[in-house]
Protein backbone atom coordinates (compact mmCIF):
# COMPACT_ATOMS: atom_id res chain seq x y z
CA UNK A 1 0.00 0.00 0.00
CA UNK A 2 1.48 3.40 -1.01
CA UNK A 3 1.87 6.61 1.19
CA UNK A 4 1.92 8.59 -1.96
CA UNK A 5 -1.21 10.46 -2.96
CA UNK A 6 -3.18 12.88 -5.27
CA UNK A 7 -4.48 16.31 -3.24
CA UNK A 8 -7.82 17.69 -4.82
CA UNK A 9 -8.86 20.94 -3.70
CA UNK A 10 -8.68 24.66 -3.89
CA UNK A 11 -6.55 27.33 -4.10
CA UNK A 12 -7.68 31.13 -3.04
CA UNK A 13 -5.96 34.47 -3.36
CA UNK A 14 -7.17 37.57 -1.87
CA UNK A 15 -5.76 41.14 -2.01
CA UNK A 16 -6.72 43.93 0.49
CA UNK A 17 -4.38 46.50 -0.53
CA UNK A 18 -4.54 49.09 -2.11
CA UNK A 19 -7.45 47.82 -4.14
CA UNK A 20 -9.44 44.65 -3.22
CA UNK A 21 -9.06 41.52 -5.61
CA UNK A 22 -9.98 37.51 -5.40
CA UNK A 23 -10.21 34.50 -6.71
CA UNK A 24 -9.75 30.87 -6.23
CA UNK A 25 -9.38 27.51 -8.22
CA UNK A 26 -10.11 23.98 -8.04
CA UNK A 27 -6.63 22.42 -8.66
CA UNK A 28 -4.97 18.80 -7.80
CA UNK A 29 -1.29 18.27 -7.02
CA UNK A 30 0.65 15.11 -6.41
CA UNK A 31 2.30 14.05 -3.25
CA UNK A 32 5.00 11.54 -3.96
CA UNK A 33 7.14 9.52 -1.44
CA UNK A 34 11.01 9.54 -2.56
CA UNK A 35 11.29 5.92 -1.68
CA UNK A 36 8.29 4.90 -3.43
CA UNK A 37 9.28 6.35 -6.82
CA UNK A 38 10.71 3.13 -7.87
CA UNK A 39 6.73 0.94 -7.23
CA UNK A 40 5.41 4.02 -8.57
CA UNK A 41 6.94 3.77 -11.45
CA UNK A 42 6.74 0.30 -11.88
CA UNK A 43 2.73 0.05 -11.07
CA UNK A 44 0.67 3.48 -11.38
CA UNK A 45 -0.44 3.76 -15.07
CA UNK A 46 -0.48 7.23 -16.48
CA UNK A 47 2.63 8.40 -14.49
CA UNK A 48 6.54 8.70 -15.50
CA UNK A 49 9.64 9.52 -14.78
CA UNK A 50 11.87 11.51 -16.93
CA UNK A 51 15.40 12.19 -16.29
CA UNK A 52 17.84 11.33 -13.11
CA UNK A 53 14.59 10.74 -10.78
CA UNK A 54 16.00 7.36 -9.21
CA UNK A 55 19.74 5.92 -10.16
CA UNK A 56 17.85 4.70 -13.35
CA UNK A 57 18.54 7.94 -16.22
CA UNK A 58 15.23 8.04 -18.12
CA UNK A 59 15.42 9.00 -21.67
CA UNK A 60 13.11 12.42 -23.12
CA UNK A 61 10.09 10.83 -24.95
CA UNK A 62 8.03 12.42 -27.17
CA UNK A 63 5.56 10.21 -25.57
CA UNK A 64 5.67 11.97 -22.53
CA UNK A 65 4.02 14.89 -23.91
CA UNK A 66 1.29 13.17 -25.15
CA UNK A 67 -2.56 14.07 -23.45
CA UNK A 68 -3.50 11.62 -20.42
CA UNK A 69 -0.06 11.37 -18.81
CA UNK A 70 1.85 12.99 -15.82
CA UNK A 71 5.58 13.15 -15.93
CA UNK A 72 7.45 13.60 -12.64
CA UNK A 73 10.76 15.74 -14.66
CA UNK A 74 14.26 15.58 -12.44
CA UNK A 75 14.67 18.96 -14.14
CA UNK A 76 11.87 20.58 -12.50
CA UNK A 77 12.81 20.05 -9.13
CA UNK A 78 15.52 21.42 -6.85
CA UNK A 79 17.73 21.60 -10.32
CA UNK A 80 20.86 23.35 -8.38
CA UNK A 81 21.66 20.33 -5.93
CA UNK A 82 23.09 17.31 -8.19
CA UNK A 83 22.66 13.81 -8.24
CA UNK A 84 18.64 11.83 -8.12
CA UNK A 85 16.16 13.39 -6.57
CA UNK A 86 15.88 11.94 -3.48
CA UNK A 87 19.94 12.88 -3.41
CA UNK A 88 19.17 16.48 -3.84
CA UNK A 89 16.68 16.81 -1.33
CA UNK A 90 18.80 15.70 1.17
CA UNK A 91 21.58 17.83 0.14
CA UNK A 92 19.41 21.01 -0.03
CA UNK A 93 18.09 19.44 3.93
CA UNK A 94 21.98 19.10 5.10
CA UNK A 95 22.93 22.66 3.47
CA UNK A 96 19.97 24.42 5.34
CA UNK A 97 19.50 22.94 7.80
CA UNK A 98 23.05 21.90 8.60
CA UNK A 99 22.02 18.16 9.55
CA UNK A 100 21.43 14.88 7.92
CA UNK A 101 17.65 14.68 7.28
CA UNK A 102 16.12 12.48 9.59
CA UNK A 103 13.83 9.82 7.87
CA UNK A 104 12.04 9.74 4.75
CA UNK A 105 10.95 12.60 2.02
CA UNK A 106 7.79 13.36 0.39
CA UNK A 107 7.39 15.93 -2.28
CA UNK A 108 3.69 18.01 -3.18
CA UNK A 109 3.77 19.77 -6.42
CA UNK A 110 2.50 19.80 -9.68
CA UNK A 111 3.96 17.55 -12.33
CA UNK A 112 4.12 17.73 -16.08
CA UNK A 113 1.56 17.04 -18.32
CA UNK A 114 1.38 18.23 -22.17
CA UNK A 115 5.12 18.63 -22.18
CA UNK A 116 4.66 22.08 -19.68
CA UNK A 117 4.86 22.12 -15.77
CA UNK A 118 5.14 24.90 -13.32
CA UNK A 119 4.69 24.96 -9.69
CA UNK A 120 4.68 28.74 -7.37
CA UNK A 121 5.20 25.97 -4.32
CA UNK A 122 6.68 22.66 -4.09
CA UNK A 123 7.03 21.38 -0.59
CA UNK A 124 9.06 18.96 0.69
CA UNK A 125 8.22 17.41 3.89
CA UNK A 126 10.93 15.90 5.99
CA UNK A 127 9.69 13.10 8.24
CA UNK A 128 11.16 11.72 11.34
CA UNK A 129 9.29 8.45 12.03
CA UNK A 130 5.88 9.24 11.34
CA UNK A 131 5.80 13.21 12.05
CA UNK A 132 6.88 15.71 9.83
CA UNK A 133 10.12 17.38 11.37
CA UNK A 134 10.51 20.42 8.58
CA UNK A 135 9.36 21.11 5.62
CA UNK A 136 11.62 23.16 2.90
CA UNK A 137 9.19 25.29 0.30
CA UNK A 138 10.64 26.07 -3.01
CA UNK A 139 9.28 28.92 -4.23
CA UNK A 140 9.47 30.07 -8.30
CA UNK A 141 8.70 33.55 -9.27
CA UNK A 142 6.65 34.80 -12.80
CA UNK A 143 7.48 35.64 -15.60
CA UNK A 144 11.25 35.33 -14.19
CA UNK A 145 11.18 31.73 -13.31
CA UNK A 146 13.77 32.30 -10.01
CA UNK A 147 13.52 29.95 -7.03
CA UNK A 148 13.51 30.43 -3.35
CA UNK A 149 14.09 28.07 -0.60
CA UNK A 150 12.42 28.83 2.68
CA UNK A 151 12.99 26.40 5.57
CA UNK A 152 9.70 26.53 7.60
CA UNK A 153 10.10 23.74 10.56
CA UNK A 154 7.75 21.63 11.63
CA UNK A 155 3.70 22.17 11.51
CA UNK A 156 2.43 24.85 12.60
CA UNK A 157 2.44 29.00 12.32
CA UNK A 158 5.89 30.76 11.33
CA UNK A 159 6.39 34.58 10.81
CA UNK A 160 9.28 35.30 8.34
CA UNK A 161 10.31 38.36 6.33
CA UNK A 162 9.49 38.45 2.28
CA UNK A 163 12.74 37.35 0.55
CA UNK A 164 11.88 36.78 -2.89
CA UNK A 165 9.87 39.05 -6.08
CA UNK A 166 7.39 36.42 -6.02
CA UNK A 167 5.20 39.24 -8.15
CA UNK A 168 5.38 41.99 -10.38
CA UNK A 169 1.93 43.46 -8.53
CA UNK A 170 3.58 43.20 -4.85
CA UNK A 171 5.96 45.40 -3.10
CA UNK A 172 9.26 43.85 -1.92
CA UNK A 173 9.07 44.72 1.72
CA UNK A 174 6.16 42.63 4.07
CA UNK A 175 6.46 40.17 6.12
CA UNK A 176 5.01 36.53 6.26
CA UNK A 177 2.93 34.92 8.43
CA UNK A 178 2.01 31.01 7.36
CA UNK A 179 0.26 28.06 9.08
CA UNK A 180 0.25 24.63 7.64
CA UNK A 181 -1.00 21.29 8.81
CA UNK A 182 1.03 17.81 8.55
CA UNK A 183 -0.27 16.37 5.00
CA UNK A 184 -3.00 13.69 6.47
CA UNK A 185 -6.70 12.65 5.07
CA UNK A 186 -6.87 16.42 4.61
CA UNK A 187 -3.96 19.16 4.40
CA UNK A 188 -4.03 23.00 4.38
CA UNK A 189 -1.87 26.07 4.57
CA UNK A 190 -2.71 29.15 5.26
CA UNK A 191 -0.12 31.93 4.30
CA UNK A 192 -0.65 35.73 4.64
CA UNK A 193 1.30 38.97 3.72
CA UNK A 194 1.46 42.08 6.00
CA UNK A 195 2.92 45.14 5.25
CA UNK A 196 5.95 46.45 7.65
CA UNK A 197 4.59 48.12 10.78
CA UNK A 198 6.21 51.89 10.55
CA UNK A 199 7.59 51.48 14.59
CA UNK A 200 9.53 47.46 14.19
CA UNK A 201 10.11 45.64 11.60
CA UNK A 202 9.70 42.88 13.20
CA UNK A 203 5.76 43.99 14.11
CA UNK A 204 2.99 43.24 11.61
CA UNK A 205 1.61 46.26 9.78
CA UNK A 206 -1.47 46.01 7.64
CA UNK A 207 -3.02 42.94 6.05
CA UNK A 208 -2.15 42.86 1.97
CA UNK A 209 -2.53 39.51 0.68
CA UNK A 210 -3.40 36.22 1.75
CA UNK A 211 -3.23 32.66 0.20
CA UNK A 212 -4.92 29.56 1.57
CA UNK A 213 -4.18 25.56 -0.27
CA UNK A 214 -7.23 23.45 1.13
CA UNK A 215 -6.60 19.53 -0.09
CA UNK A 216 -7.95 16.38 0.30
CA UNK A 217 -6.03 13.36 0.11
CA UNK A 218 -6.72 10.25 -1.64
CA UNK A 219 -4.20 7.71 -2.45
CA UNK A 220 -1.94 7.28 -5.43
CA UNK A 221 -3.46 4.89 -7.89
CA UNK A 222 -3.53 4.55 -11.94
CA UNK A 223 -7.39 5.13 -11.58
CA UNK A 224 -6.95 8.07 -10.24
CA UNK A 225 -3.83 9.36 -12.22
CA UNK A 226 -6.23 8.27 -14.95
CA UNK A 227 -9.20 10.40 -13.44
CA UNK A 228 -6.57 13.34 -12.87
CA UNK A 229 -5.33 13.40 -16.39
CA UNK A 230 -9.21 13.45 -17.67
CA UNK A 231 -10.03 16.05 -15.32
CA UNK A 232 -7.20 18.27 -15.35
CA UNK A 233 -5.23 16.93 -18.17
CA UNK A 234 -2.96 20.12 -18.26
CA UNK A 235 -2.97 21.22 -15.11
CA UNK A 236 0.30 22.50 -15.10
CA UNK A 237 -0.68 24.91 -17.59
CA UNK A 238 -4.22 26.02 -16.40
CA UNK A 239 -1.87 27.56 -13.42
CA UNK A 240 0.56 29.49 -15.53
CA UNK A 241 -2.58 30.89 -17.54
CA UNK A 242 -4.79 31.77 -14.76
CA UNK A 243 -1.18 33.38 -13.37
CA UNK A 244 -1.13 36.23 -16.19
CA UNK A 245 -4.90 35.84 -16.37
CA UNK A 246 -5.07 37.55 -13.04
CA UNK A 247 -1.95 40.03 -13.82
CA UNK A 248 -3.89 41.60 -16.77
CA UNK A 249 -6.63 42.08 -14.27
CA UNK A 250 -4.57 43.93 -11.72
CA UNK A 251 -2.93 45.76 -14.16
CA UNK A 252 -6.83 47.22 -15.46
CA UNK A 253 -7.12 47.77 -11.83
CA UNK A 254 -4.11 49.80 -12.22
CA UNK A 255 -2.69 48.00 -9.51
CA UNK A 256 1.38 49.36 -9.12
CA UNK A 257 3.98 48.06 -11.11
CA UNK A 258 6.80 47.07 -9.08
CA UNK A 259 9.94 46.24 -10.93
CA UNK A 260 12.16 43.28 -10.33
CA UNK A 261 14.66 44.12 -7.78
CA UNK A 262 18.46 43.12 -6.78
CA UNK A 263 18.40 39.49 -6.38
CA UNK A 264 18.57 38.22 -2.98
CA UNK A 265 19.86 35.50 -1.37
CA UNK A 266 18.04 32.14 -2.45
CA UNK A 267 17.92 30.83 0.97
CA UNK A 268 15.56 32.00 4.10
CA UNK A 269 15.53 29.43 7.25
CA UNK A 270 13.07 30.31 9.38
CA UNK A 271 12.94 27.33 12.03
CA UNK A 272 11.36 29.04 15.03
CA UNK A 273 7.77 28.50 15.58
Amino acid sequence: MSDSAIYWGRVTHQRFLPRPHAFDYRVMMFMIFLDELEEIDRDVRHLVLEGRVTEVDQPVRVSNRLPGRYVLRRRDFLPTYEGTLKQAAHSAYRDLVGSEAPGRVAVLANLASLGWNFNPITLYFFYDGTQVACTIAEVTNTPWGERHLYVLGPPGTVEFDKAHHVSPFLEMAGRYRLTYSSPAPTFRLAMTLFDPATDSPQELGARRFAATMSFDRVELASREVARASRRYPDMAFRVSLRIYVQAARLFAKRIKYVPHPTSAKGVTNVPNH
